[in-house]
Protein backbone atom coordinates (compact mmCIF):
# COMPACT_ATOMS: atom_id res chain seq x y z
CA UNK A 1 0.00 0.00 0.00
CA UNK A 2 1.02 3.56 -0.40
CA UNK A 3 3.37 5.49 2.16
CA UNK A 4 1.30 7.37 4.91
CA UNK A 5 2.83 9.75 5.97
CA UNK A 6 3.61 10.34 9.82
CA UNK A 7 2.42 13.83 11.49
CA UNK A 8 0.84 14.42 14.23
CA UNK A 9 -2.35 15.92 12.49
CA UNK A 10 -3.12 12.86 10.50
CA UNK A 11 -2.51 10.78 13.67
CA UNK A 12 -4.58 12.97 16.03
CA UNK A 13 -7.04 13.18 13.28
CA UNK A 14 -7.40 9.20 13.31
CA UNK A 15 -7.36 8.21 16.99
CA UNK A 16 -10.24 11.04 16.93
CA UNK A 17 -12.55 10.25 14.29
CA UNK A 18 -11.25 6.64 13.45
CA UNK A 19 -10.26 4.85 16.59
CA UNK A 20 -12.89 3.20 18.76
CA UNK A 21 -10.72 1.05 20.95
CA UNK A 22 -7.48 0.03 22.33
CA UNK A 23 -5.13 0.35 19.57
CA UNK A 24 -0.80 -0.86 19.01
CA UNK A 25 0.60 2.42 17.95
CA UNK A 26 2.37 0.79 15.30
CA UNK A 27 -1.30 0.34 13.66
CA UNK A 28 -2.10 3.52 13.49
CA UNK A 29 -4.07 4.78 10.48
CA UNK A 30 -4.19 1.12 8.91
CA UNK A 31 -0.08 1.45 8.95
CA UNK A 32 0.94 -2.35 7.44
CA UNK A 33 4.30 -1.78 6.78
CA UNK A 34 7.48 -2.33 9.17
CA UNK A 35 8.72 0.85 10.78
CA UNK A 36 12.39 2.24 10.32
CA UNK A 37 13.91 3.24 13.52
CA UNK A 38 13.58 6.88 12.43
CA UNK A 39 10.40 6.64 11.68
CA UNK A 40 9.25 3.78 14.69
CA UNK A 41 10.49 6.93 17.07
CA UNK A 42 8.92 9.79 15.60
CA UNK A 43 5.46 7.95 15.89
CA UNK A 44 6.95 7.22 19.84
CA UNK A 45 7.02 10.93 19.93
CA UNK A 46 4.15 11.71 18.46
CA UNK A 47 1.83 9.26 20.57
CA UNK A 48 3.45 10.29 23.69
CA UNK A 49 2.25 14.12 22.98
CA UNK A 50 -0.90 12.91 21.88
CA UNK A 51 -0.99 11.36 25.84
CA UNK A 52 0.12 14.31 27.46
CA UNK A 53 -3.08 16.25 25.77
CA UNK A 54 -5.26 14.31 26.62
CA UNK A 55 -6.08 12.56 22.87
CA UNK A 56 -5.12 9.32 24.18
CA UNK A 57 -4.11 7.27 27.51
CA UNK A 58 -1.88 4.15 28.03
CA UNK A 59 -3.40 0.73 28.82
CA UNK A 60 -2.24 -0.80 31.97
CA UNK A 61 0.79 -3.33 31.60
CA UNK A 62 0.43 -3.60 27.58
CA UNK A 63 3.68 -1.83 26.45
CA UNK A 64 2.62 0.27 23.12
CA UNK A 65 -1.34 0.09 23.18
CA UNK A 66 -3.20 2.67 23.63
CA UNK A 67 -7.26 3.78 23.48
CA UNK A 68 -8.81 7.24 22.87
CA UNK A 69 -10.03 9.41 25.73
CA UNK A 70 -13.41 10.54 24.90
CA UNK A 71 -14.78 13.80 24.16
CA UNK A 72 -17.35 15.20 26.76
CA UNK A 73 -20.97 14.38 25.00
CA UNK A 74 -24.48 15.97 26.11
CA UNK A 75 -25.70 14.74 28.84
CA UNK A 76 -28.48 12.15 28.79
CA UNK A 77 -31.50 12.59 27.82
CA UNK A 78 -34.62 11.07 29.58
CA UNK A 79 -37.55 12.98 27.31
CA UNK A 80 -38.85 9.40 26.10
CA UNK A 81 -37.68 7.16 27.74
CA UNK A 82 -40.52 4.80 29.27
CA UNK A 83 -41.01 3.49 33.10
CA UNK A 84 -40.03 -0.37 33.87
CA UNK A 85 -39.17 -1.33 30.20
CA UNK A 86 -38.05 -5.40 29.62
CA UNK A 87 -36.23 -7.04 27.54
CA UNK A 88 -38.54 -9.79 26.97
CA UNK A 89 -36.24 -12.52 27.26
CA UNK A 90 -37.35 -15.87 28.68
CA UNK A 91 -35.19 -18.29 30.49
CA UNK A 92 -35.91 -21.80 31.67
CA UNK A 93 -37.64 -22.75 34.82
CA UNK A 94 -39.76 -19.71 34.72
CA UNK A 95 -36.89 -17.38 36.31
CA UNK A 96 -38.48 -14.12 34.72
CA UNK A 97 -41.22 -14.90 37.31
CA UNK A 98 -38.87 -14.15 39.61
CA UNK A 99 -36.51 -11.99 37.90
CA UNK A 100 -36.85 -9.00 35.93
CA UNK A 101 -34.53 -7.97 33.02
CA UNK A 102 -33.94 -4.48 31.49
CA UNK A 103 -32.48 -3.77 28.15
CA UNK A 104 -28.76 -3.06 28.01
CA UNK A 105 -27.99 -5.86 30.70
CA UNK A 106 -26.14 -9.38 31.09
CA UNK A 107 -27.25 -12.19 33.06
CA UNK A 108 -24.51 -15.47 34.04
CA UNK A 109 -24.83 -18.81 34.14
CA UNK A 110 -21.72 -19.95 35.97
CA UNK A 111 -21.62 -23.48 35.59
CA UNK A 112 -19.51 -26.22 37.08
CA UNK A 113 -17.94 -29.54 34.85
CA UNK A 114 -20.75 -31.30 33.36
CA UNK A 115 -23.46 -29.41 35.12
CA UNK A 116 -25.04 -28.85 31.77
CA UNK A 117 -24.16 -25.04 31.39
CA UNK A 118 -24.67 -25.77 27.47
CA UNK A 119 -27.41 -27.16 27.61
CA UNK A 120 -29.09 -24.60 29.55
CA UNK A 121 -27.68 -21.45 27.05
CA UNK A 122 -28.76 -23.49 24.15
CA UNK A 123 -32.62 -24.41 25.90
CA UNK A 124 -32.86 -20.34 26.27
CA UNK A 125 -32.02 -19.93 22.57
CA UNK A 126 -34.59 -22.62 21.77
CA UNK A 127 -37.01 -20.80 24.43
CA UNK A 128 -36.34 -17.10 22.61
CA UNK A 129 -34.89 -17.16 18.88
CA UNK A 130 -39.12 -17.53 17.40
CA UNK A 131 -39.47 -13.62 18.63
CA UNK A 132 -36.37 -12.13 19.54
CA UNK A 133 -33.44 -12.15 17.28
CA UNK A 134 -30.51 -14.51 18.88
CA UNK A 135 -27.24 -14.64 17.98
CA UNK A 136 -24.63 -17.43 19.47
CA UNK A 137 -21.05 -17.14 20.45
CA UNK A 138 -19.76 -20.54 20.31
CA UNK A 139 -15.71 -21.57 21.32
CA UNK A 140 -17.24 -24.45 19.63
CA UNK A 141 -16.11 -26.78 22.61
CA UNK A 142 -17.25 -30.01 21.06
CA UNK A 143 -17.40 -29.58 17.69
CA UNK A 144 -20.02 -27.57 15.13
CA UNK A 145 -21.54 -31.80 14.27
CA UNK A 146 -22.18 -31.61 18.27
CA UNK A 147 -23.84 -28.49 18.46
CA UNK A 148 -26.06 -29.54 15.54
CA UNK A 149 -26.94 -32.60 17.20
CA UNK A 150 -27.87 -31.07 20.63
CA UNK A 151 -30.09 -28.47 18.76
CA UNK A 152 -31.69 -31.10 16.47
CA UNK A 153 -32.51 -33.04 20.07
CA UNK A 154 -34.88 -29.68 20.72
CA UNK A 155 -36.52 -29.96 16.76
CA UNK A 156 -34.09 -26.94 15.77
CA UNK A 157 -32.74 -27.79 12.56
CA UNK A 158 -29.61 -25.31 12.41
CA UNK A 159 -29.17 -25.88 8.61
CA UNK A 160 -32.73 -23.82 8.24
CA UNK A 161 -33.14 -22.60 11.68
CA UNK A 162 -31.74 -18.78 10.72
CA UNK A 163 -29.72 -18.63 14.24
CA UNK A 164 -26.50 -16.81 13.25
CA UNK A 165 -23.94 -18.90 15.21
CA UNK A 166 -19.98 -17.37 15.44
CA UNK A 167 -17.04 -19.38 16.35
CA UNK A 168 -15.10 -16.88 18.92
CA UNK A 169 -12.31 -17.76 21.30
CA UNK A 170 -12.17 -13.78 22.79
CA UNK A 171 -12.51 -10.32 22.06
CA UNK A 172 -16.93 -11.21 22.11
CA UNK A 173 -17.69 -7.68 22.40
CA UNK A 174 -16.18 -6.91 18.55
CA UNK A 175 -19.48 -9.37 17.72
CA UNK A 176 -21.87 -7.08 19.36
CA UNK A 177 -23.28 -5.13 16.88
CA UNK A 178 -27.06 -5.69 16.07
CA UNK A 179 -30.00 -3.67 18.22
CA UNK A 180 -33.11 -5.60 19.61
CA UNK A 181 -30.80 -8.70 20.11
CA UNK A 182 -30.34 -11.66 22.88
CA UNK A 183 -26.87 -12.48 22.42
CA UNK A 184 -25.96 -15.66 24.00
CA UNK A 185 -21.83 -16.65 24.51
CA UNK A 186 -20.79 -20.22 25.60
CA UNK A 187 -18.28 -19.42 27.07
CA UNK A 188 -16.05 -16.49 28.16
CA UNK A 189 -12.62 -18.08 29.34
CA UNK A 190 -9.27 -16.54 30.91
CA UNK A 191 -6.92 -15.68 27.70
CA UNK A 192 -4.39 -18.30 28.47
CA UNK A 193 -6.02 -19.89 30.69
CA UNK A 194 -4.07 -17.65 33.68
CA UNK A 195 -5.90 -14.45 33.92
CA UNK A 196 -8.74 -14.54 35.54
CA UNK A 197 -9.47 -11.31 36.90
CA UNK A 198 -9.92 -10.07 32.89
CA UNK A 199 -13.18 -12.30 32.67
CA UNK A 200 -14.92 -9.48 34.70
CA UNK A 201 -13.51 -6.79 32.27
CA UNK A 202 -15.06 -9.13 29.23
CA UNK A 203 -18.36 -9.02 30.32
CA UNK A 204 -17.97 -5.08 30.91
CA UNK A 205 -16.77 -4.73 27.73
CA UNK A 206 -19.95 -6.90 26.20
CA UNK A 207 -23.01 -4.92 28.48
CA UNK A 208 -20.89 -1.66 26.98
CA UNK A 209 -21.76 -2.56 23.66
CA UNK A 210 -25.53 -3.90 24.07
CA UNK A 211 -28.18 -1.63 21.81
CA UNK A 212 -31.77 -2.24 23.39
CA UNK A 213 -30.10 -6.13 23.74
CA UNK A 214 -29.19 -8.59 26.54
CA UNK A 215 -26.12 -10.60 26.89
CA UNK A 216 -26.47 -14.41 28.61
CA UNK A 217 -23.01 -15.38 29.40
CA UNK A 218 -21.92 -18.85 30.15
CA UNK A 219 -18.73 -18.65 32.79
CA UNK A 220 -16.59 -21.58 34.23
CA UNK A 221 -16.90 -22.23 37.81
CA UNK A 222 -15.59 -24.91 40.42
CA UNK A 223 -17.96 -27.38 42.31
CA UNK A 224 -17.28 -26.03 45.27
CA UNK A 225 -18.41 -22.55 45.08
CA UNK A 226 -21.23 -20.34 43.39
CA UNK A 227 -18.54 -17.48 41.72
CA UNK A 228 -17.56 -18.28 38.49
CA UNK A 229 -13.42 -18.17 37.75
CA UNK A 230 -12.91 -14.49 37.50
CA UNK A 231 -14.35 -13.93 41.08
CA UNK A 232 -16.22 -11.44 42.97
CA UNK A 233 -15.51 -9.11 39.42
CA UNK A 234 -18.11 -11.29 37.41
CA UNK A 235 -20.75 -10.13 39.83
CA UNK A 236 -20.87 -6.74 39.31
CA UNK A 237 -22.31 -6.65 35.56
CA UNK A 238 -25.10 -9.36 35.93
CA UNK A 239 -28.52 -8.76 36.31
CA UNK A 240 -29.02 -11.96 37.23
CA UNK A 241 -26.14 -14.74 37.98
CA UNK A 242 -26.81 -18.13 38.43
CA UNK A 243 -24.72 -20.67 39.59
CA UNK A 244 -25.68 -24.59 38.16
CA UNK A 245 -24.22 -27.73 39.76
CA UNK A 246 -24.77 -31.18 38.85
CA UNK A 247 -28.51 -31.37 39.23
CA UNK A 248 -28.85 -28.50 40.93
CA UNK A 249 -29.85 -24.66 39.78
CA UNK A 250 -29.28 -21.87 42.59
CA UNK A 251 -29.92 -17.87 41.71
CA UNK A 252 -27.12 -16.03 43.49
CA UNK A 253 -28.11 -12.90 42.84
CA UNK A 254 -30.44 -10.79 40.82
CA UNK A 255 -30.71 -6.74 41.11
CA UNK A 256 -33.88 -6.37 40.64
CA UNK A 257 -36.88 -8.82 41.34
CA UNK A 258 -39.76 -8.89 39.64
CA UNK A 259 -42.03 -9.39 42.71
CA UNK A 260 -40.54 -6.44 44.84
CA UNK A 261 -41.90 -8.13 48.15
CA UNK A 262 -39.35 -11.17 47.65
CA UNK A 263 -35.97 -11.30 46.38
CA UNK A 264 -35.44 -14.39 44.25
CA UNK A 265 -31.69 -14.73 45.79
CA UNK A 266 -30.63 -17.98 46.99
CA UNK A 267 -33.57 -19.52 45.68
CA UNK A 268 -32.85 -22.89 44.40
CA UNK A 269 -33.98 -26.06 42.09
CA UNK A 270 -33.31 -29.26 41.12
CA UNK A 271 -33.37 -31.49 38.09
CA UNK A 272 -32.71 -33.77 35.50
CA UNK A 273 -31.90 -33.58 31.91
CA UNK A 274 -31.74 -36.08 29.09
CA UNK A 275 -28.20 -37.11 27.45
CA UNK A 276 -28.18 -34.63 24.87
CA UNK A 277 -28.07 -32.44 28.03
CA UNK A 278 -31.09 -29.88 26.21
CA UNK A 279 -34.23 -31.33 27.84
CA UNK A 280 -34.12 -30.03 31.89
CA UNK A 281 -37.18 -32.66 33.28
CA UNK A 282 -38.25 -32.57 36.93
CA UNK A 283 -37.67 -29.40 37.88
CA UNK A 284 -38.51 -28.90 41.46
CA UNK A 285 -38.26 -26.47 43.99
CA UNK A 286 -35.34 -26.99 46.73
CA UNK A 287 -34.78 -26.14 50.69
CA UNK A 288 -31.37 -27.09 51.39
CA UNK A 289 -27.75 -25.68 51.71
Amino acid sequence: MPDIEISRYSIETWIKTIATGEFHYKNVMGLERVLTPKEDNKLRGIIFELCKANVCETIGRRDGYYRPIQDIVAPLDFSATEEKTEFPVLYPFGLRKWVFIYPNTASIVAGAKSSGKTGWLYRTIALNMSKINTVLLSNMEGGKEQMYDRFLAMGIDLKTAGLQVYEVFDNFHDFIKEPNTLYVIDYIDAPEGIDFYLIGAAITKVRRKLVNSHALIGLQKPASRDIAFGGDQTLKEAAMYIALNSNKLKIVDAKVPADKTLHPKNMQWTFTYSDEGTTFNDIKPYYGE
